[in-house]
């Protein structure tokens, strides 16, 4: 597996599936999480299935699937249509990662295809968000995944901002709307709206309710780029769920609102992390699901959801103390969302090698699956397959800890 693109931005955000066009019908409520692994290795399968762990992640690469625009590897494509349909045969629930975030080079080299901040720096990522430019290059790719792999046999997509690993921009503390399809530039693309304060970077003068807007704008443009995502999907015939990746606590509702007072100083909200806002705006689709890569990182003492959240307000100081997967299960049910998760993975940003190596009560393991049971998780994935077979620690204990 690559190293995640936001290990970084992560490590300060820790404070139905289909067969043939069949539906399989979802848990039951109260049965439980369906368990899994993220990159799942297809030599273990059979194994991992039979000890109740089928639900398998697996992803795609973009920089090998089209290595030049309009070129494609279809043997690379084909070999992940083939494990996807290997997975199926086995009994596994497949999960798809679109892996936009591996972005071919050629991508990035045109002029203008990257995040720019308020200072003019350019990021490495390519922006998928404000680029419209880049959304159409992804959609070929996009398509060309559409073609290859059967998206009947897959429950559910990973949906992410495009050039990051997760729903973030790029970290810094720095706010990166400043290329010209953020401000206003043919580039912007046409579900996205106009930006409504061009050429004002956070610090310069404006009235709070002008910040408010700009802010909302900023992380509503995260909203557009997962619908943009969702919607190429659908109409490539996809009918399972999509995921969306939003990682940590992020900004929370108080902590938002004292940024917009204080002019958008440099911090977590540039990131675009304020899942309140961003969960508030999504666009009303019923094949949505709320995802906290961040269960068991530590957060909130990796305390539990219990029945009583949803009485809690989401502005009420006590949400503050809470666990990631806790506050994301709470934003899940205010706005109707299934929730589903994953823990930090291995030498990872919320990750102690002592904690992840733990098979005791108090381990990473062990908290992870008491906070996917309490949170109601329809699918929880441990990260990663690979380290459940390298010795680092035993797939025998992770199927101890989901067995009935």
């Amino acid at each position: 597996m690559r190293t995640a693109l936001s290990l970084v931005v992560l490590a300060l955000l820790c404070g139905a599936c289909t067969i043939a066009g069949t539906a399989v019908p979802e848990p039951a409520a109260g049965s439980g999480p369906v368990f899994g692994t993220l990159g799942a290795l297809p030599e273990h399968a059979g194994e991992e299935v039979r000890a109740g762990a089928p639900a398998a992640m697996i992803e795609l690469f973009w920089d090998r699937a089209e290595p030049a625009q309009g070129r494609f590897d279809r043997d690379y494509l084909r070999s992940v249509a083939a494990e996807v349909a290997a997975a199926r045969a086995a009994g596994r629930q497949v999960t798809l990662g679109l892996g936009l975030h591996y972005s071919p080079p050629w991508l990035t080299a045109r002029p203008g295809a990257r995040f720019v901040d308020q200072t003019g720096q350019v990021s490495e990522l390519p922006d998928l968000v404000f680029d419209q430019v880049n959304r159409a290059a992804a959609e070929v790719y996009l398509g060309a995944v559409g073609d290859a792999v059967d998206l009947s046999g897959v429950t559910a997509i990973r949906l992410t901002s495009g050039g990051n690993a997760e729903i973030l921009y790029p970290g810094g503390n720095s706010y990166w709307a400043y290329g010209a399809g953020a401000q206003n530039g043919p580039q912007r693309p046409p579900s996205l709206p106009p930006n409504p304060m061009p050429g004002w970077r956070p610090g310069d003068p404006a009235s709070e309710q002008q910040v408010r807007a700009f802010a909302d704008w900023y992380v509503g443009a995260l909203d557009d780029v997962v619908a943009w995502q969702a919607g190429a999907l659908s109409a490539r015939g996809f009918r399972g769920r999509y995921q969306l990746l939003t990682p940590g606590v992020g900004v929370l509702p108080a902590e938002y609102d004292a940024a917009v007072r204080d002019g958008l100083p440099p911090g977590l909200l540039g990131t675009g992390a304020a899942w309140g806002t961003f969960y508030a705006g999504l666009p009303a689709r019923p094949d949505l699901e709320a995802y906290s890569p961040s269960v068991a990182d530590g957060s909130g003492g990796d305390d539990l959801c219990t029945p009583a959240d949803a009485g809690v307000a989401l502005g009420a100081d006590e949400v503050a103390e809470w666990s990631a997967v806790r506050w994301i299960s709470r934003l899940a049910a205010e706005h109707g969302l299934p929730v589903a998760g994953e823990n930090p993975g291995w030498q990872q940003p919320g990750s102690s090698e002592s904690s992840y190596t733990d098979t005791s009560s108090g381990g990473m393991l062990a908290t992870a699956v008491r906070q996917a049971r309490a949170c109601g998780l329809t699918t929880f994935y441990w990260a990663h397959d690979e380290q459940l077979w390298d010795g680092t620690l035993p797939f025998s204990a992770y199927a101890a800890a989901i067995g009935p």
